[in-house]
């Protein structure tokens, strides 16, 4: 089923192909896909560097500062769309820096696919399109080259409204639709009939009421805070980055200036910095991912920089650029080789919270705790949680045991909104007299209308008094 704003149709069937694989369990399966857009990308981050004229041991710099980034390494590892869209990211970069070295329109055609389909993986990719535009408008002014971008966005974007078509007429019961938004239509004033079209939903995920004001909504005091923090943990790449953005201006004898990249590289990092920098919501520092994606590349160009005019010496020995480049990957990464040989051994990506390690460390603990609960409510039962049990139950109930009957609803889905719904209560009236009816908090705003138990599972029934 669609998940939760702005529903990631593509990532899901992406997925879903990932789950086919025979290795490990299904929820194993889907982090595998996570692994796997994250080798990706990094061998992209290699292969946009090396085409934008660095060497080796530079683009092999910039690939590894991504690989052992702890907010990149984090996600690598979990079921989660931020390297699946990195991965994106990278593939539209490519397509379009292909293009201008081979000037054939095919593989505009291909930028423009990857980022329709964007659409259908994480829509912060589209923000790249300012960029892309940019560059195409200071590049070419050939008719051929428009049509097959044009035709390539809209290829990738009828992908990506069929997808979700698709997955829409499936209705998946663990779906968001089911699990979040049917109960408490009322929460955002909302009725059945304003939600009973593919369009109108289409328009709910990709529009989301709960979201409305968040979007380049921080202060300029929180935002300021925010890119402070984020200079401090990039630190000395920052210098590299800026070095690698200026030697694009330089000609060489080789490729004249490389002006328009460089003015590609810094919109998209600029936009999507500013996005995740004005986002209101508390975990804005994942939207900082594409925007590092940029970054590395342009560190790995500024290593090449560096490289390149200690060259210029004269009388130097040809091999010395070469042996300076592996020199620089040695200092790099030299200060982070414990920490990254401690977490390999220990199979845990860095920075973790404390509750977070605990999960590492015992993996099976959040489908036991779900087993339990799961276990004591009947075949045909509904329960309210929170959201984020609700897919834990849904995966242990739907795909763990067949059990494809049972329901689970989040409570409060507005954030800030304690109030149960109207529509949440029509729910229960249609179903209390033939199915069982649990929260996993005593649902105290129900007990005028409704009789409350205690079970020895820790849920709360709720019965007709």
């Amino acid at each position: 089923g669609l998940g939760h704003p702005t529903g990631y149709p593509i990532y899901i069937l992406l997925a879903k192909l990932f789950t086919l694989i025979p290795v490990g369990d299904i929820a194993y399966r889907v982090n595998l896909f996570s692994a796997f857009c994250a080798a990706l990308t990094v061998v992209l981050v290699y292969l946009i560097t090396r085409k934008l004229g660095a060497i080796y041991s530079a683009a092999i710099y910039g690939s590894l500062v991504l690989a052992l980034m702890p907010l990149f390494w984090k996600h690598a590892s979990i079921a989660e769309i931020y390297t699946s869209s990195a991965a994106c990211l990278a593939l539209v970069l490519f397509f379009v820096l292909q293009w201008r070295e081979a000037n054939h329109p095919r593989w505009l055609f291909l930028t423009g696919l990857f980022g329709g389909l964007s659409l259908g993986i994480h829509t912060t990719v589209a923000l790249s399109g300012i960029a892309i535009l940019l560059f195409l408008l200071l590049s070419t002014c050939r008719r051929l080259d428009w049509i097959q971008a044009l035709f390539g966005v809209f290829a990738g974007s009828a992908v990506f409204l069929s997808s979700f078509l698709l997955l829409d007429f499936i209705n998946s019961p663990a779906g968001y639709y089911n699990t979040v938004v049917r109960p408490s239509l009322s929460v955002w004033d909302m009725t059945p009939t304003d939600f009973d079209s593919p369009f109108e939903r289409l328009a709910f995920l990709y529009f989301p009421p709960q979201f409305k004001g968040q979007f380049f909504d921080a202060s300029s005091e929180e935002a300021i805070i925010r890119l402070t923090d984020f200079a401090a943990q990039a630190s000395w790449s920052l210098w590299f980055a800026l070095l690698g953005f200026i030697s694009l201006f330089v000609p060489r004898k080789v490729a004249p200036s490389r002006w328009r990249e460089a003015i590609l590289l810094i919109v998209a990092f600029v936009t999507l910095l500013a996005f995740a920098a004005t986002y209101n919501v508390f975990d804005f520092f994942v939207y900082f991912t594409p925007a590092i994606l940029v970054l590395v590349i342009l560190v790995g160009l500024g290593v090449n920089a560096v490289v390149e005019a200690i060259a210029w010496i004269p009388k130097l020995p040809s091999s010395v650029p070469a042996d300076l480049g592996i020199l620089i990957i040695i200092a790099g990464f030299y200060p982070s080789f414990d920490l990254v040989t401690s977490h390999w051994k220990e199979r845990t990506p860095p920075v973790l919270e404390g509750w977070e390690r605990y999960f590492y460390e015992y993996p099976d603990a959040r489908r036991m705790e779900a087993e339990e609960i799961v276990n004591s409510i009947e075949d045909n039962g509904i329960l309210f949680t929170d959201w984020d049990q609700a897919y834990g139950f849904y995966y242990v109930a739907h795909v763990l045991q067949g059990r494809t009957e049972t329901s689970f609803h989040e409570t409060f889905p507005q954030e800030g909104v304690l109030q149960f719904a109207d529509s949440a209560i029509e729910y229960i009236e249609a179903n209390i007299d033939s199915r069982p009816i649990y929260f996993n908090e005593r649902p105290s705003q129900l007990a005028a209308r409704y009789r409350i138990t205690g079970t020895g599972s820790g849920l709360f029934r709720i019965e007709r008094k």
